[in-house]
């Protein structure tokens, strides 16, 4: 008799819309006319099986992201971590529960980092990256983090960042009224090449401040072969978000923000 938990790991590859649609679109290629058009139709689907793979979602987040360092690296003490958003969702949040996403882990290693002495206060910095409907987030991030036990003496709040530029740009005033000459920057691996460039050119490693990068929330993955050949959402969503990072930069680069 076949292993159940075998099977119901590998059938549902077979049927995930994604990989389905990509191979139902390489089947009807084969009747498409011109056949200019069924190697179109066939390169784009390939195509984009290898993108959404988590084999090509793990070779691109290596390639751009910041490594993690061990705890060990980080200075004894800082004067504060400053905690990059954009791992909330402030619309559908409550008063009682805050919807975190995939890059939770900015806010929780903002909260380990205070209850374990290494940073003496949290500033948290995020508006809303919106434009239909905007509604900060950093008010949320902030109640979090008063719940877990950071006393809103030891919190900083900017809440009117529309993106990681005006997140350094908004909140230097911040960090220079209160005198933070040490600072740790968190953010996700994926984000913290582009963050800490940013953030650089804004002042924050000048003026006798220092600036040490904290990355965390990695996008790399363990998954192995076969596996790791059949697309998935989650790792389309990796690639483009790689994708969008390494565009960004260029972009900042051009306009002259790093």
């Amino acid at each position: 008799m076949p292993d159940f938990f075998a099977f119901s790991k590998v059938l549902p590859l077979l049927v995930y819309p994604l990989p389905l649609v990509l191979l139902v679109l390489v089947v009807l290629s084969f009747v498409m006319r011109p056949a200019v058009v069924r190697w179109i139709v066939r390169l784009l689907a390939v195509g984009l099986w290898v993108l959404a793979t988590p084999w090509c979602a793990n070779k691109l987040s290596t390639w751009w992201e910041v490594p993690r360092v061990d705890r060990a690296q980080l200075p004894a003490v800082s004067d504060a971590a400053i905690v990059l958003g954009g791992m909330s969702d402030p619309k559908v949040s409550t008063p009682e529960h805050l919807e975190l996403g995939r890059a939770a882990e900015r806010l929780t290693e903002a909260a380990a980092l205070w209850r374990e002495g290494r940073v003496k206060a949290v500033v948290v910095t995020s508006g809303s990256g919106e434009l239909l409907k905007p509604q900060a987030e950093a008010p949320g991030l902030a109640a979090w983090l008063r719940a877990q036990g950071v006393p809103a003496s030891s919190l900083v709040v900017e809440s009117a960042s529309r993106n990681t530029r005006e997140n350094a740009t908004l909140t230097l005033p911040l960090v220079e009224a209160k005198g933070y000459k040490t600072l740790v920057l968190i953010t996700s691996a994926v984000h913290m090449k582009r963050a800490q460039a940013i953030f650089r050119k804004a002042g924050y490693a000048s003026g006798g401040r220092t600036l040490v990068a904290w990355p965390v929330d990695t996008q790399r993955n363990a998954v192995e072969f076969p596996f790791n050949a059949v697309p998935d959402a989650d790792s389309l969503a990796t690639t483009q978000t790689v994708l969008r990072e390494a565009l960004g930069y260029w972009v900042y680069s051009v306009v002259g923000y790093l």
